[in-house]
């Protein structure tokens, strides 16, 4: 009897490294995501220079990526307003200066194309809350990227986001919002990979190799420093409209 289990286990283990082998050769070998590109937006604003920010990569033991950034300081901007920015991203459009925009497309200048709530939040509230299941389509420089993260947690502290795929979650990001007397500090703890046993390894040099290789981190950490300063530029005038805007649409004027 013992035997005859053993041999089960041991052609379901076999089996399953199979499918694993099998699964990792198609990803590898699968092209990088290919999309159009939106022509630049003409934005009245000029961002800072994404350098004076503080970024740090680090592989973990187990192949994990660990990130960490702390974004130029947000002066005049409380951390209520980055909670509120967030929870009405994907289902909000602006006018800027008589032109129209989904409110994604103010948030960088030219690499944000498409966000969307693709499954609600828990408690049916719109947007980016609780339990909402968040897709997003960008690019870094000439890298292309597609995906999915959970809303795990958004307040005026901070907001956490489990990216996902096929139900799993592949790590977590963590944006951090501190009060100061001039504003907030903004800082970003991500760990992007996974722990699952066995296959957790190849996971996580997959996700090094082929998503998040040293060329397109950099390019990664360039947008993210960039899109956060941008919200100095717009940001107190849109949360001042909370309390009468409708279907989620602003007007914003803003001079160069």
């Amino acid at each position: 009897m013992l035997k005859t289990v053993l041999k089960s286990v041991t052609i379901i283990m076999a089996v399953l490294l199979a499918l694993l082998l099998l699964t990792a050769a198609i990803l590898w070998f699968k092209p990088q995501a290919d999309f159009p590109h939106d022509t630049a937006r003409d934005l009245p604003w000029k961002l800072p220079d994404y350098q004076a920010a503080n970024t740090q990569v680090k592989i973990l033991s187990d192949g994990r990526i660990q990130i960490d950034i702390e974004h130029l300081p947000l002066n005049n901007i409380q951390p209520e307003m980055l909670a509120y920015f967030y929870q009405v991203l994907p289902i909000s459009t602006v006018t800027l200066n008589g032109t129209h925009y989904p409110l994604y497309h103010l948030f960088h200048p030219n690499e944000h194309g498409i966000i969307e709530v693709k499954e609600a939040a828990t408690d049916g509230t719109p947007g980016m809350n609780v339990g909402a299941l968040v897709a997003r389509q960008e690019w870094f420089g000439e890298f292309n990227s597609r995906g999915a993260g959970r809303v795990d947690s958004i307040d005026e502290h901070g907001m956490t986001v489990l990216p996902e795929m096929l139900g799993l979650h592949f790590g977590k990001i963590e944006h951090i919002f501190e009060q100061t007397p001039n504003g907030t500090r903004y800082r970003v703890h991500s760990i992007i990979g996974s722990q699952l046993p066995i296959i957790g390894g190849v996971i996580n040099y997959y996700i090094r190799e082929k998503m998040f290789k040293a060329e397109m981190l950099k390019q990664w950490l360039r947008h993210q420093v960039q899109e956060v300063s941008s919200l100095s530029f717009f940001l107190p005038q849109l949360f001042a409209q909370k309390e009468v805007v409708e279907n989620y649409h602003f007007t914003l004027n803003v001079t160069k």
